[in-house]
């Protein structure tokens, strides 16, 4: 499943852009009957939003019914698959055994998926969140059951398994898989001690999670999160508004200083008051992944969970070392800042707010859909046409506004045979706009593995997973900068382009950074208190920020409410995936059909190879700092445009 994204390009909406893709007020698609119109609005109940406008969940289960009687087959085979995997030296028995895992894997994730869609759309339905529960503890069981199977294959030597390879070639389709699983074999403890581990949730070995099961602490963290009923505020006509997690970015980068400040504020002084709830559920975080990592002889966490995707940890020193030679330009973009803006101090809150003020305009829908349309054509018509598709409300993929207990931000989560789903908050935002074209990067990227790879490989790492949703942005971004009418025009663009990498690369490898300090500090034995978190995140802002940033009295504790942090070293991939994005979308605009063909071919390979190898194959080595530096050289070229027109 595709995580929540946090980072993400604005887009402005000048009347010449608008125009040069549509004018439409209403979703009209072609040849269609028109969806009915809708005022976005954060506080609806769900009921409100018509049902075109929301996921088609049919092709996960009919109905409720059929929901139930799914979960109980697969309680029930999952019960006698022990069973059927024994006597695994025995090609037949193998392949049987293999072929009942793979399946049975497929249709729990299904039903898993299912029930998270509906939690995430309704959090607070009592009979989603129990469903929701089930899901969880199935996959849980699934899980603790693989680790004896995995005991077994692991037990076949070399040479059997070559034989069965050649008596049974139906085998072969599982080889990436098997190969994999041998790579860590010196990973694997005898089965009483894989027995306790799959009982405590490890994550290291779960080789089938596309639903991953959260650890105890990010449960804890989300329900702390969304029990928390953050403060009343004032909009811009002096509206009095409920703040809350789905519209904190809306009220964040308001044009008005006053709002945008009494909004961080109001959420940061909040979240303080919970620090010492937050830092406990990250510590726990911390502490888990430190003790699945010793278990498993590794000597860091991080060596762990990035050696579980194939990946060196100099990746991720390269992006931090890289970023660090970069900072002088992140300061001239706050000096620029504070100057522009007319600012004694710039604030976090400064800093989300456009330089360059646009047309003030909502953008419908229908006019996102038809401009992230227009932007796509480097990729060919084969990806527009299907894209156009994926994007129609009407063909299910998309559960597209918000509501009162819809979880928020958006994210795109695909099973298996049938379509990706995405899920969006669209509030007529320009933000909404290249929030939509990054999602359907990421739906898209799935669709094509599904449809190129098998069971067995289509699953890409989270080290690829940013790359096709921020290249869907680059090409949108350029697509803008070509329309731009005039200078001022061309200004704002170019400042959502500086935008997208400071958000994306800079804060992103901070939050790397961060969370590389955090783990390191349990490693070496000490105590991970709030106080010491906020201490070591107030000294990042310090280093990234530069001279010309002031820190607010709580801005130290915004590490709290990221969600990424208790993904086990996830949050750097949004860095190296928008370099990666910048270096390929260039490639595949100044190239032909073999460099997009080449770019497609790493979309279509899951993880058929190891991802370096498909990255690579596509046109980019990460292993170096060549494609991360350009990207800094790309910030730091279009700062120097943008200082010269303002």
């Amino acid at each position: 499943m595709t995580r929540v994204r946090i980072a993400r390009i604005s887009l402005v909406a000048l009347a010449g852009l608008v125009l040069a893709v549509s004018c439409a007020a209403t979703h009209v698609q072609s040849g269609k009957k028109p969806l009915p119109p809708l005022e976005p609005d954060a506080n609806m109940e769900r009921s409100a939003v018509p049902d075109v406008y929301k996921w088609n969940l049919t092709q996960l289960a009919k109905d409720d019914a059929a929901w139930q009687q799914g979960m109980e087959a697969c309680s029930k085979d999952l019960e006698v698959l022990p069973k059927t995997c024994q006597g695994l030296e025995d090609p037949k028995n193998l392949l049987a055994c293999l072929q009942a895992f793979f399946g049975l894997d497929e249709r729990v994730n299904r039903l898993t998926m299912r029930a998270k869609l509906r939690h995430d759309a309704d959090n607070q339905d009592a009979a989603i969140k129990k469903e929701h529960g089930q899901a969880l503890k199935l996959t849980d069981d699934l899980m603790q059951r693989s680790s004896t199977i995995r005991q077994d294959l692991l037990a076949l030597t070399p040479d059997a398994l070559a034989k069965a390879y050649s008596a049974q070639p139906k085998l072969k389709q599982y080889a990436p898989w098997l190969d994999d699983m041998f790579r860590r074999k010196g990973r694997v403890l005898d089965p009483e001690a894989e027995r306790v581990l799959a009982l405590a949730g490890d994550n290291l070995w779960a080789q089938i999670d596309l639903n991953e099961i959260p650890s105890a602490s990010e449960s804890a963290f989300f329900g702390l999160l969304t029990s928390i009923e953050f403060p009343k505020i004032k909009d811009e006509e002096q509206k009095e508004v409920q703040l809350g997690l789905s519209n904190y970015g809306k009220y964040r980068s308001s044009k008005d200083r006053r709002v945008r400040r009494d909004t961080v504020e109001s959420f940061f002084g909040t979240l303080k008051k919970f620090q010492n709830a937050f830092s406990a559920t990250l510590a726990g975080q911390a502490q888990f992944d430190v003790f699945l990592a010793r278990s498993r002889k590794y000597d860091t966490a991080r060596k762990a969970y990035l050696d579980k995707d194939q990946l060196d940890p100099a990746v991720y020193d390269n992006l931090i070392a890289t970023v660090r030679k970069n900072l002088d330009p992140l300061h001239r973009y706050v000096k620029l800042r504070k100057r522009v803006m007319k600012l004694d101090e710039v604030r976090l809150f400064d800093l989300y707010v456009p330089l360059v003020p646009g047309v003030e305009k909502e953008i419908s829908f229908d006019e996102a859909v038809k401009t992230i349309l227009a932007s796509l054509g480097p990729l060919g018509p084969e990806y527009r046409k299907q894209i156009a598709h994926a994007m129609d409300p009407r063909n299910g993929w998309l559960d597209l506004y918000p509501a009162k207990h819809k979880e928020s931000g958006a994210f795109s989560a695909s099973v298996y045979g049938r379509h990706p789903y995405v899920k969006m908050n669209y509030l007529d935002q320009l933000n909404d706009v290249s929030t939509l074209a990054h999602e359907y990067g990421h739906a898209m990227h799935s669709h094509l593995a599904m449809k190129n790879q098998s069971y067995v490989t289509f699953r890409y790492v989270p080290f690829l997973a940013e790359i096709a949703s921020t290249f869907n942005e680059m090409l949108l971004s350029d697509y803008l900068l070509k329309k731009a009418r005039d200078k001022k025009e061309r200004a704002y663009l170019l400042n959502d382009l500086m935008e997208s990498i400071r958000t994306t690369i800079y804060r992103q490898t901070l939050f790397a950074e961060f969370e590389l300090a955090i783990h390191q500090e349990m490693e070496a034995g000490k105590p991970l208190t709030a106080a010491r978190m906020n201490e070591i995140y107030k000294g990042l802002i310090t280093d990234y920020y530069g001279p010309d940033y002031t820190i607010g009295e709580n801005d130290d504790i915004e590490w709290a409410y990221i969600p990424h942090f208790y993904w086990k070293y996830y949050v750097f991939t949004y860095a190296t995936g928008l370099s990666s994005a910048i270096a390929l979308s260039e490639r595949v605009k100044t190239g032909g059909k073999p460099e997009r063909e080449a770019y497609l071919g790493m979309l279509k390979g899951g993880c058929s190879k190891p991802p370096l190898e498909l990255l690579k194959g596509a046109g980019v080595d990460l292993s170096k700092p060549e494609a991360v530096q350009a990207a800094m050289d790309l910030f730091n070229k279009t700062l120097t445009e943008l200082e010269k027109l303002l």
